[in-house]
């Protein structure tokens, strides 16, 4: 039956497609596939979750694209994005089937690469690991929207920097322009529809190695992540209780008023990442004995460094 399975699903291709909120992932979807996914047209994000385009045929191949939100989603938090793409990867895999290509798109217009740019390009690298990059196609998009000669030095700088896109074009990406037409879509699945099946690094932990999302590559590099920003914010409490302790002296309750409101609101923020932080630990019940020590003791010394600010 498993044999039989992979001879069936190995006759459509499957290509995911990765990257920032906003970067146009459902719209180049939409122009591929024929499909009607939901395209975000304000600051809200339109995918929460993972979609499928529907079944399309790209000459003599059959393909499927999957949709998946970016690390910075106005609806989930990165923990929730993490284990709704991971659970995805890791059924998918069970099932026989396996990626035939990705996309990794990033809008030409910005002007900067950003926080949470990187972070989205971090977690992508993490989720995929090198050997899947001879397999990814990073997409310039928005092409179009930009003056050539604008375009290509960003193109360079993006190709060439080592904090951007040089390791992964280094492991055997692609990069290409999107010019938001039907034609250089079309160029871009040429490319991926002739390349060999990959196994993402997240299935092969998740499936193969038997951990939890929280032990996985991808899930080390987003506790890091969340555990960075808890001591900012920690540091920052620190600070404005320093300061409130001055002005009460002082018996300035104006100042001391509007101290006590940024505390507040700092430590709303502290709660916010303990609890994406735990969510993320506890999102994977599959090896969770095998994990179970490292687990508590990470959690106990998440809420012991959680206590600095108290």
């Amino acid at each position: 039956m498993a044999a039989l399975l992979r001879r069936r699903t190995g006759l459509t291709a499957y290509i995911l497609v990765m990257g920032s909120t906003g970067t146009g992932k459902s719209t180049f979807i939409n122009l591929a596939s024929g499909s009607d996914l939901r395209v975000g047209t304000g600051l809200h994000s339109q995918t929460a979750t993972v979609e499928l385009s529907r079944s399309f045929k790209h000459k003599s191949q059959r393909i499927i694209m999957v949709d998946t939100p970016g690390f910075d989603d106005t609806v989930k938090s990165d923990a929730d994005v993490l284990t709704t793409i991971a659970t995805y990867l890791e059924r998918l895999y069970r099932k026989g089937i396996r990626i035939r290509g990705i996309i990794y798109l990033h809008r030409i217009t910005d002007n900067r690469m950003g926080g949470t740019a990187l972070r989205n390009l971090r977690m992508f690298e993490a989720i995929c690991g090198e050997p899947a990059m001879a397999s990814t196609v990073v997409v310039l998009n928005m092409w179009d929207q930009v003056q050539p000669g604008v375009a290509e030095a960003r193109e360079t700088e993006l190709r060439k920097s080592d904090i951007f896109f040089k390791p992964t074009v280094n492991a055997g990406a692609q990069m290409k322009p999107h010019w938001g037409n039907q034609d250089s879509a079309a160029a871009i699945l040429d490319y991926l529809v002739a390349r060999r099946p990959v196994v993402l690094k997240i299935q092969h932990e998740m499936a193969d190695e038997h951990k939890a999302i929280h032990t996985t590559s991808a899930g080390l590099v987003l506790l890091g992540d969340l555990a960075a920003k808890e001591l900012k914010h920690a540091e920052e409490l620190r600070r404005i209780r320093e300061e409130r302790a001055e002005a009460r002296s002082r018996k300035d309750a104006d100042e001391e008023g509007g101290l006590e409101d940024s505390e507040k609101s700092v430590e709303a923020l502290r709660r916010k990442l303990a609890e994406e932080q735990q969510r993320l630990l506890e999102a994977t019940n599959q090896a969770s004995d095998n994990h179970g020590g490292f687990h508590r003791k990470l959690i106990m010394f998440l809420r012991r460094r959680l206590q600095l600010g108290h």
